[in-house]
């Protein structure tokens, strides 16, 4: 497994860079293992991210933040002001490829004024450049490299790629044992959902969400949940964001946006059933799921919610007028693809408009947010919220962590929610978010748990 790291073309441009900063990229024809790349930088532990898209063909893991977009602002559209500005200041040096893969990777709170102190080391944005990223796409490996122009070494550089490289260690996994685990305020979550239903009429529709804790005799480690997680669920994506002793891990079918080369892509998903894996019954569960009044309202105000968000940004919008069925390992659930042609250059204030969602959040959306705050047990912090990367050349894409957990050393807190509305059933709604408890129950390991 040989490869060129073209040395002197790179020395060369940084020599004749005026820029601050320079970022180097050298190709491997080869993908390099998540879980080793975790396990021997456990040395910056607290401070690395993990991207996997939902197409199971790119993936990015970055470690050692060169600066972080960190801040409490309201609207997220500090930090793609922040980073356009950053950015300009960068020497793209990449002989081996026609794009730079450098870009920062973060998540926004769901809520821009109410955290808890479980979320206290993200701050309400939290993005990070970092030093080494590594891009796994189609088949082979991008290093990229970011420094100060005038403290680049190549040897560091290469260093840092001989360490990468190594095949002769072995992540890490084993987890503990389970010394507790509790649904968190179950029962009175339970009466919260009556409680909704009472207030809701049939143009209403509100989100709650619940957590469940679990204990473990251990610190949990990130290359036995990463491994886990990447055995199933595969038409969902990953992401790690560390911070300092805080892990955020989500496994999610849910994309917000997507911005590439000025086309806007998103989903509507909305409505959920449980999947059994056995044929004939699911063939049967789908066919009513897809004439089931109840998921379809839920689905058609997401749907029309998005519509009306983007509009203001987007142009000659398509998007599938029937619902279509989005297929994860544990459950169905109904989504619509949309796409439009952006009017402008500048997209920033467009995730403001979108998140959350109906599915989020529910509708009317500052109605139902303002119920969730006042009324909600704990704060969701990056659950539910938008998390992704913006890269160099103003594409991004961010998705929503709604399959998700909160770990801290050897806990975990899981997250759950599901749409209330006027003819819910508060005890379904509790089997509900257990259902969906499930992928994170799964990368840790706990297979049962009633």
């Amino acid at each position: 497994m040989t490869f060129d790291v073209k040395e002197s073309e790179i020395v060369e441009a940084v020599y004749e860079s005026n820029h601050t900063w320079v970022s180097v990229e050298a190709k491997l024809n080869y993908e390099l293992d998540p879980t080793i790349l975790f396990h021997i930088t456990e040395d910056c532990a607290g401070d690395r991210f993990y991207f996997k898209k939902n197409d199971n063909e790119t993936s990015f893991f970055g470690y050692h933040a060169i600066t972080r977009f960190k801040n409490d602002f309201e609207n997220k559209q500090s930090i793609f002001r922040e980073w356009e500005k950053y950015k300009n200041n960068i020497e793209l040096i990449h002989p081996n490829s026609d794009k730079h893969h450098l870009k920062i990777c973060g998540g926004f709170q769901f809520s821009t004024h109410k955290s808890g102190d479980e979320w206290r080391e993200f701050g309400i944005n939290h993005f990070i450049l970092p030093e080494v990223l590594v891009t796994m796409e189609q088949g082979y490996t991008y290093i990229t490299y970011t420094v100060k122009s005038d403290q680049f070494e190549i040897n560091t550089f290469l260093a840092i790629i001989d360490k990468l490289t190594q095949t002769n260690v072995q992540p890490d996994f084993e987890i503990g044992d389970i010394k507790r685990i509790e649904d968190i305020y179950k029962d009175e979550w339970r009466d919260l959902v009556k409680d909704t239903i009472d207030i809701l009429d049939e143009n209403k529709k509100i989100v709650l969400a619940r957590k469940r804790l679990i204990i473990f005799d251990k610190q949990i480690k990130i290359p036995y949940i990463l491994n886990k997680a990447s055995q199933g669920e595969h038409n969902s994506y990953l992401f790690i964001l560390e911070s300092q002793d805080s892990i955020f891990f989500s496994q999610t079918p849910e994309q917000l946006m997507e911005v590439n080369n000025e086309i806007l892509s998103t989903k509507a998903v909305a409505g959920t059933i449980k999947r059994t894996h056995q044929g004939e019954i699911d063939k049967e569960n789908i066919q009513s799921f897809l004439n089931d009044e109840k998921n379809l309202n839920e689905h058609r105000f997401v749907v029309e919610s998005i519509l009306n968000d983007i509009a203001p940004y987007v142009e000659d919008v398509a998007y599938n007028e029937e619902p279509q069925i989005l297929t994860n390992d544990h459950l169905y659930h109904l989504y619509t693809k949309i796409k439009g042609q952006l009017k402008y250059e500048s997209y920033i204030g467009l995730l403001d408009n979108l998140h959350p969602t109906p599915a989020l959040g529910g509708y009317p959306k500052f109605e139902a947010l303002e119920y969730i705050e006042q009324n909600e047990f704990g704060t969701r912090g990056l659950y539910g919220a938008p998390v992704g990367y913006i890269d160099m050349y103003d594409n991004c894409e961010f998705i929503v962590a709604i399959r998700s957990m909160l770990i801290k050393k050897n806990q975990a807190t899981l997250y759950a929610g599901c749409g209330i509305v006027s003819d819910s059933d508060a005890d379904s709604e509790v089997e509900e978010t257990a259902v969906k408890f499930n992928p994170m129950m799964k990368a840790l390991g706990v297979e049962e748990y009633e």
